[in-house]
Formats: structure tokens, C-alpha cells, sequence
């Protein structure tokens, strides 16, 4: 089992892929605060605004995207300035590892950028090799009239991808896709969804199997897939742009965010590390220490890889359902005020959110749905952040009053939510919790950002 587990990482590894770089992270994405400090060290950064997301006002036409491809050392082109853009960028471990060398290559790379329009969401995945290190910059034409509501842009790489499976199977190809219409679920998109996979494989064989499974996926969805061609690199990799409508105001007022509001969290944390340790059992080089537990029943494992690759369509229709429409105030009696992404950062994503909201997070509750597990993981040092969760689980911030008829809907839909803090005041951002999160985070300088109180 295990040489055939070794086998496949081989075969991914000549194809210039990492499959086991995610396993430490639970994601070979550079988490939100780690991009943000990198930015910090930026001198006169006039042209980025980071933000987990991107909207422009919604006319009843889609957007036109131009992709451009780049050297990871070159500066993006200024013949699309005008144009708004989102860009995914796959750079070295090391880099990705140390702030200061993280922000010299970005501002190389976007600094030549005019202010117009300010860049706002960029990803990072990472690579232990040199030569698969890529710059791609999408460049949006968005177009004039009537403003009917919004349209929100996403882009992702796949996080992570199952070891288990062949490179060209569609598991891989769909954790992918999913991940790019996470955040615009999210924010209450219900229509219009779109997808621009972002995809290369060393050989057409391989990159027609990869197509056909692209779309499989927006044919089981009913979604529209815009096939722009390989990245023509020659070296595996999975990822998407993605963008969808809402005609309502999109839940991120940060503003309007007031002491006494809760924060409900949508599902449990923590769902991701039983897949990393499935994969470590797998590894068999450290079956010493895995021998201290039970294997991971394959049955937890299948779930979370099926988790990964389904979109969960009914966050966007609670969301939605709870946001005024388009041209309206926000209510916060009935309306949603603010709403922010975890996933893979875990409880990180508190950090982010007191951050961008200016507001201090006291925190009661931390919810691990795995409990045992990520306790041992962290005890061992084999996951940095056992918070780390698939799909679904997000944050949101309502009044009191309104938070019991948002859990009863995210209940019907198979959702596992509880309200595990509230905010205490404003202008001061910071997370106090009151649980040891030593027993869930061994990365220092995650815990290090929290105020735990006894």
C-alpha cells in the first residue's frame, strides 16, 4: 500500500507538482495575515488594497477577462492599466517563508502597476520546485450601465489535492474549482456563476483529461465554464477564476459592525487534520508516531476529500436571503452585517476579521470537530494549525436578536453552526479567547496573536 502510495507521489512530482507540500498547512496556499504582512513591508504601495474578495457593480453583462501569463521575476504589463485585476501567483517555499523576501518579489512584480485600480485579491500557492514558479494576472473589462446589483470575482489554486488518486483525476480538478466559488457563495451570489479554470500538465494526453473533467464539474453544477487553454508551462497545476451576480448588498459592512453583535461560526473548525494525518499514515515514515493512534478510518477521509469537491450552493441562498436588496440600507435587525472566509487559515481567519472590522473579538467558544485528533497533531507537530477546515465553515456577524433564525437555517441545510463570541467594542482590533489554543495551533507566531484569557 505504501509503495504504491510512494509511486503515485513520484508520478506527480515528475509532472512538477508537490502532492504532500499542503500536508503541514492543511493548504499550500499562503495564509490571508502572512500576504498581509508581506504587503505591510512594501514602500509606497499605492496599488493594493488587499481584501479576501473583489466586486464591481453588476449591468446585466459579464465581464471580459484578458489572462496574461508571466516570469515570476518579470513586472506585469502596463498595456491593460486601465483594467481591474486578480492574480495568482505560484512562488518557491522559500520565499513564501520569509516576509521580507515575500515582499520584495510582489513589489517587483505588481509595483510598476498604476493606482487606478487598486489590486485587491491575490493568491499565493507555493512549490518546492524553481522552474514551476508562475505570475498570472487576470485583467477585467467590466462595462457601463445600469447598475442591477454585483458581480464578485474569486481566484484559487487547488489547496490541496488527494495523494490517493491518479494526477488526472477529477477529484484533484474539482477541489480546485470549488475553492474559486467558495468566497462568492459566501457573500450571497445566487446567479450567473462562472468558470475560467486555471490548468497545465506537461503533455496533451494528460491536459485533455483535465478538460473533460472541467467540464464535468460545471455540467454537474449547471455552471458556465470559459476554457482558456493551458498555462502552457509544462508543469501540473490546478486552479480557477471565478465570478457570479448578486442583485443585493453584499454582506460586508464592516462599519456598521457594533458591540453586542455575535459571531457565528457556520460549521466546526478543524475539519481538515484528519486528512493530513490519513496522508502522514500513508507517508509510512513516521508510522512510530502514527502508531500512537488509530488509523484514520477511510470513511472520515472520503468524506472530507467529497466535502472539498462539492459546492455549497445553500450558503450562498441563506446569505442572500439575509442581505437587502441592491440600493437598500442594511438593516441589523435583519440584515447581515459582515461576513469573512476561514477554511484553511482556521481561526486565523478571527485575526483577519478584528483586523479588517477594527473591532475586538471576544471569543468563548472554539468548536473542533475533531477534537482528539487535533490535539495529537499538534502535540506531535505534524499539523502547524489543526483549525484549518474544508468548505463551509465561515464566519458571520449579526445582531443577537437575529442569530437564532440564521443557525436554525444553516441547521435544515446540514451546516453545524453556533454563535461562539461577540464583539465587545471598536477601534481597538483584537481577539481574546477564552480557550487554550495551544491544545489546537502548535505555530507560535499564530498563537502569539491572541489575547488568552485565564
Amino acid at each position: 500500500m505504501v509503495h504504491d502510495f510512494w509511486q503515485n507521489i513520484f508520478k506527480y512530482q515528475n509532472l512538477g507538482f508537490d502532492p504532500i507540500g499542503w500536508i503541514s498547512n492543511c493548504s499550500n496556499e499562503v495564509d490571508g495575515f502572512s500576504l498581509g504582512k508581506s504587503f505591510e513591508k512594501i514602500k509606497h504601495n499605492s496599488w493594493a488594497n488587499l481584501s479576501w474578495f473583489d466586486s464591481f457593480y453588476y449591468s446585466g453583462k459579464n465581464p471580459d477577462i484578458t489572462r496574461r501569463t508571466y516570469n515570476i521575476n518579470e513586472s506585469i504589463s502596463d498595456e491593460l492599466k486601465n483594467k481591474k485585476i486578480i492574480s495568482l501567483m505560484r512562488i518557491h517555499n522559500e520565499v513564501a517563508e520569509d516576509y521580507q523576501s515575500l515582499s520584495n518579489l510582489l513589489s517587483n512584480f505588481f509595483g510598476k502597476k498604476p493606482p487606478k485600480h487598486q489590486l485587491k485579491k491575490v493568491v499565493l500557492s507555493t512549490t518546492s520546485q524553481y522552474d514551476s514558479q508562475f505570475g498570472l494576472v487576470d485583467y477585467i473589462d467590466t462595462h457601463r450601465g445600469n447598475k442591477l446589483g454585483y458581480t464578485a470575482v474569486n481566484i484559487s489554486s487547488g489547496k490541496l489535492i488527494d495523494p490517493d488518486e491518479e494526477p488526472d483525476s477529477k477529484v484533484n480538478t474539482s477541489i480546485a474549482l470549488a475553492s474559486a466559488l467558495e468566497n462568492l457563495l459566501l457573500l450571497g451570489c445566487t446567479s450567473g456563476f462562472k468558470l475560467i479554470p486555471i490548468y497545465d500538465a506537461p503533455d496533451e494526453n494528460l491536459l485533455d483529461k483535465i478538460r473533460t473533467n472541467n467540464d464535468m464539474f460545471a455540467a454537474k453544477h449547471n455552471l458556465l465554464l470559459d476554457d482558456y487553454s493551458s498555462l502552457k508551462l509544462g508543469k501540473l497545476f490546478f486552479g480557477a477564476t471565478a465570478y457570479a451576480h448578486s442583485t443585493k448588498e453584499l454582506p460586508v459592512r464592516y462599519d456598521l459592525i457594533q458591540p453586542g453583535m455575535v459571531l457565528i461560526l457556520t460549521d466546526k473548525f478543524g475539519s481538515l487534520t484528519p486528512l493530513s494525518i490519513y496522508t502522514i499514515n500513508q507517508i509510512g515514515e513516521m508510522n512510530s508516531i502514527i502508531g500512537n493512534l488509530e488509523s484514520i478510518d477511510i470513511n472520515i477521509k472520503n468524506e472530507i476529500i467529497k466535502s472539498l469537491t462539492q459546492p455549497r450552493f445553500s450558503l450562498g441562498k441563506i446569505i442572500s436571503k439575509y442581505c437587502p436588496d441592491f440600493g437598500k440600507e442594511i438593516d441589523p435587525n435583519i440584515n447581515i452585517v459582515g461576513v469573512y472566509p476561514v477554511g484553511s487559515d482556521g481561526i486565523l481567519a478571527l485575526i483577519n476579521l478584528a483586523k479588517v472590522s477594527n473591532t475586538h473579538l471576544m471569543i468563548n467558544e472554539v468548536p473542533i470537530k475533531y477534537e482528539d485528533l487535533a490535539k495529537f497533531a499538534t502535540d506531535e507537530f505534524l499539523v502547524s494549525n489543526s483549525t484549518a477546515s474544508i468548505n463551509g465553515c465561515h464566519l458571520i456577524i449579526t445582531s443577537e436578536d437575529l442569530a437564532p433564525t440564521i443557525l436554525e437555517d444553516l441547521r435544515k441545510h446540514s451546516f453545524n453552526p453556533q454563535i461562539i463570541g461577540f464583539v465587545t467594542d471598536k477601534e481597538r482590533p483584537m481577539v481574546t479567547i477564552n480557550n487554550n489554543i495551544n491544545k489546537y495551533v502548535a505555530a507560535k507566531h499564530i498563537t502569539s496573536l491572541f489575547n488568552i484569557s485565564s
